[in-house]
């Protein structure tokens, strides 16, 4: 098992350093807007966390069957970059050829596409074999001939330079045909070519729509070490167990460390620059970038070390000279999207320090039949964004500047592609970081500080209400560390939009920082799907006390939430006007825990529950909220547990002026629009599956509507059925599209009907 930076000859056994990854089942594809790294960092708690299922699957289940079904014959496994996908394909034929696992299988034949990518004209899929396992010419026919026992592995599915030229028409079916590499490729996933065999595919999430997954029979996703692995993973990186125990403990107790912990990548980032730390307490890395700027040190002192340099000196401008060398390259690379490089290509390569060059650069050697060629890689892919980073903040004469929009138009970069590039060189634009750099690599302090400190405060002004913006923005904010730039942040009216972002602890620590730095009011913060809990309101109860409008909706919310909340409506300091808690799970206890604190309440005017499970008994006991609080106007509860006789009660009560239980031509489509123009704006970025989630709650609350007939309600089912016409048209997952039809179906059937109350438990 190679472990980098070893000496030569070092050898590590897999028994000795491999820790268990946790494994779950389900279809997990990342939205191309976001940086898949920290996407995934937000959903895999989440994911690790399920309660309602069992969704752990142990590596020597994989091929095993689960159900009543037969033995998954086509099984995708995703996982993001440096999460240990092929080490994980190793750990499987490692224990294959131990015989200790997979018995069901005679032969395991393992490609990579990084190896595939190097054939460039036709051929079949008994050369492909035949290159690498010349030793199989007499049994191959044997092995196809009983493919039922032998197990295919394609490795590295986002590195195939054809990943997206899988949809075929013509299918190969012998293995003895010539064909094009998408072809070949495309014929073993759809069970055309060897059709006996099993396939299993690793494959970043960026690029798993273009897979045929209507072929594939189990999907399983890596999310990583969790909390015990973590531990098991730093025992073992530091053999020492009393060493091991007080490193871990320190960095459990910093979210940014830990956080990305579950990468293995990174876990071992973070052993390397602590084993090297004398001042661990005294001088602890608070960002994502002290930890790779420390990185970047002790990789230099190390090797600078190992091959006897220079003492006087000169080898400070040779090592400044490689970094920039590949910090060049790790900068063209990330315009081109590139991750894969071959040494022949990359002209700066022979003019570079090896030993350097080897601490940052995997290098994979193909056997071709004239020569041997290198693959070139970064070790992981925040190494080639943070060295990308480090050449953009120190080069002067770019020939492409990656920030400006033209450029990222031409090189078709989307706005998350460029999270974690704006963080590293946002902490690398700050004093604490340049004076690192200064000491270690003789380098001048960049001119760049000044406009790029200017460019996010600008942008963070701009972009307060933009939720798929403005979070990173704050990350890069947090990177600088300098507290009085808030000073400078001073838009009119303060509105902060980060609705639709699974709330890591670090982006939590990063809110609750820059919310700190703030004065003032907030006017409107809005933390709609977040995975808000009471643990994260009790921390921000300060600053949510200085909100005019706060919207929590899509966040499950237990009592002990609902509490914390009922403090801050009762605190004298409170100044909550709007306050949102749809689609909460609120039953009829929290609703009404949160009717007695509006005793004390003289601010709140409304407060929109819709979509919970809240009875007509406890709305009934509500519905005299006015007798005892002036301030109160509307208390929406559009979608509850409400049949249509209830509503005609709740309409003869003569408190019924605050409650509003469903949508009718009384409070006029003002009040509503806004409403709609929310839920619509909402969708508009969301990713498929999250759509059919979100308008099927929308589906249930509109179905209990009394004015079908409603001039304006009808448009709303217009423009639902367009938007989910054209969502159809560019879906490509074929169960997602299904499931968009019948959401569909649902919403025609509604506008259809003219009064009659739908009930619509159960219709998906």
């Amino acid at each position: 098992m190679k472990s980098y930076n070893s000496m030569h000859g070092e050898k590590f056994y897999f028994s000795d350093h491999f820790v268990n990854l946790l494994l779950v089942r389900g279809h997990y594809s990342l939205d191309i807007k976001k940086n898949e790294l920290l996407t995934f960092g937000q959903q895999r708690i989440h994911l690790q966390n399920k309660k309602e299922k069992k969704f752990d699957i142990k590596v020597d289940q994989l091929f095993h069957k689960l159900s009543n079904r037969r033995a998954p014959k086509k099984i995708l496994v995703s996982g993001v970059a440096g999460i240990g996908k092929t080490v994980f394909v190793q750990k499987i034929l490692h224990d294959f050829s131990k015989t200790l696992a997979y018995c069901n299988f005679d032969f395991a034949i393992n490609f990579t596409f990084r190896d595939l990518n190097l054939i460039n004209k036709p051929t079949t899929l008994r050369q492909i074999i035949l290159k690498k396992n010349g030793h199989l010419s007499r049994t191959l026919d044997e092995i196809f001939c009983n493919s039922e026992k032998l197990l295919i592995i394609l490795d590295g599915f986002d590195e195939f330079k054809f990943y997206n030229e899988l949809d075929i028409d013509q299918y190969i079916c012998d293995p003895d045909e010539e064909a094009e590499q998408s072809q070949l490729v495309g014929s073993l996933m759809k069970g055309e070519l060897l059709p006996e065999s099993t396939i299993l595919v690793t494959s970043r999430p960026t690029v798993i729509n273009h897979i045929p997954v209507d072929c594939i029979e189990r999907f399983v996703v890596i999310t990583g070490f969790s909390v015990c692995e973590i531990e098991d993973y730093f025992q073992k990186f530091y053999g020492d167990h009393k060493m091991g125990s007080e490193i871990f403990e320190f960095v459990r107790d910093n979210h940014f460390l830990f956080t990305l912990c579950y990468i293995p990548t990174f876990c071992w980032i973070v052993c390397s620059v602590l084993k090297e730390s004398s001042t661990l307490h005294r001088d602890q890395p608070k960002t994502m970038t002290d930890i790779y700027c420390r990185y970047l040190v002790v990789l230099l002192k190390f090797h600078t070390h190992q091959v006897g340099c220079a003492k006087d000196g000169t080898d400070d401008f040779s090592a400044l000279k490689a970094i920039l060398g590949l910090g060049q390259l790790a900068y063209q690379s990330l315009l081109k999207h590139e991750t894969l490089f071959y040494e022949n290509d990359v002209k700066i390569f022979n003019e570079l320090p090896i030993h350097i060059v080897n601490s940052f650069l995997d290098k994979t050697c193909v056997q071709e039949l004239e020569c041997t060629e290198n693959v070139l890689s970064f070790t992981h892919f925040t190494i080639q964004e943070f060295l990308a980073a480090f050449y953009y903040a120190h080069e002067v004469n770019l020939s492409d500047d990656i920030m400006d929009l033209e450029v990222q138009k031409r090189f078709g970069i989307h706005s998350g592609y460029l999270d974690l590039f704006h963080r590293f060189l946002s902490g690398l634009l700050s004093v604490r970081n340049q004076s690192i750099l200064l000491k270690h690599l003789k380098i001048n302090e960049s001119i760049k500080s000044e406009s790029y400190t200017s460019w996010l405060i600008k942008s963070i002004i701009e972009h307060c209400q933009n939720g798929s913006y403005i979070l990173n923005l704050l990350h890069c904010l947090f990177e600088q560390q300098v507290n009085c730039l808030a000073k400078r942040i001073t838009p009119a009216i303060l509105r902060l939009n980060i609705s639709d972002n699974i709330f890591s602890p670090i982006d939590f620590d990063v809110l609750n920082y820059f919310l700190s730095l703030v004065d003032g009011d907030i006017a409107e913060l809005d933390l709609t799907a977040t995975h808000m809990n009471a643990g994260y309101l009790k921390q921000l109860q300060p600053h949510v006390l200085r909100c005019k409008q706060l919207w929590l909706g899509e966040n499950s919310l237990d009592m002990e939430s609902i509490k914390v909340l009922s403090s801050t409506l009762a605190s004298p300091d409170c100044k909550i006007l709007d306050l949102g808690l749809g689609w909460t799970n609120l039953k009829d206890e929290e609703f009404l825990e949160l009717y007695k604190c509006l005793t004390c309440n003289h601010t709140l005017k409304e407060l929109w529950v819709e979509g919970n499970d809240i009875s007509y008994n406890a709305i009934e006991q509500f519905s005299d909220i006015s007798s005892f609080n002036s301030t109160l106007r509307h208390v929406v509860l559009l979608g509850n547990k409400l049949e249509g006789d209830d509503i005609t009660l709740l309409k003869a009560n003569p408190h019924r002026n605050v409650i509003v239980a469903d949508i009718n031509d009384e409070f006029g489509k003002d009040f509503w629009q806004d409403w709609w123009h929310w839920i619509f704006k909402r969708c508009k970025t969301c990713n498929d599956e999250k759509i059919v989630s979100f308008l099927t709650k929308v589906y249930c609350g509109l179905s209990l509507s009394q004015g079908k007939d409603i001039e304006w309600l009808s448009d709303w089912y217009t423009e639902v059925d367009t938007f989910l016409q054209e969502r159809i048209k560019q879906c490509t997952v074929n169960t997602m599209k299904r499931r968009m039809e019948g959401l569909q179906q649902l919403f025609h059937k509604q506008s259809c009907q003219d009064s009659q109350i739908v009930d619509c438990h159960g219709c998906l």
